[in-house]
């Protein structure tokens, strides 16, 4: 009797065990919370002074869309997208490079390392204009259908 009671606790235990495991963070989204005293740009969006949530977007396609939601209230605020980063040795707290700025113009974040690894997310300069795209390229007919003549 005294072996059932104790088979039963122990199979209690591991099926808590079992089912606890799914409620943990698993560290896919390198959250990282942010308090900033200075505005401060990600991409084109401006973050006034305050406490800021970072995450990354668990898409199948593309881990380099980043979430940023107000600490405070926990909505939404900007949705960034930018490029993977490397950096050589991994630092146990998350790493922040910023742009060249000049005196009065907000930082901009050119890099968020994830902490303890080597890679992390590369935003664009917004102060620097996008590279201009071609306009209208002129077609090279050469009067052949699927490269034959």
């Amino acid at each position: 009797m005294k072996s059932i009671r104790v088979l039963t606790v122990l199979s209690l235990g591991l099926l808590a065990i079992l089912l606890a495991d799914p409620l943990k963070a698993d560290g896919l989204n390198k959250e990282t919370l942010v308090k900033i005293n200075n505005p401060m740009k990600v991409g084109n969006v401006v973050l006034q002074p305050g406490k800021y949530d970072f995450q990354l977007a668990l898409t199948q396609t593309n881990m380099n869309v980043v979430y940023i939601r107000d600490a405070a209230n926990y909505h939404l605020v900007a949705t960034v997208i930018g490029n993977t980063a490397y950096r050589l040795y991994p630092h146990g707290r998350p790493g922040w490079v910023f742009y060249p700025s000049v005196p009065g113009e907000e930082a901009a974040l050119k890099t968020w390392y994830f902490a303890g690894e080597t890679d992390g997310i590369q935003f664009r300069d917004s102060n620097k204009p996008l590279p201009a795209l071609a306009k209208n390229p002129t077609p090279t007919s050469t009067g052949a259908v699927g490269g034959m003549k």
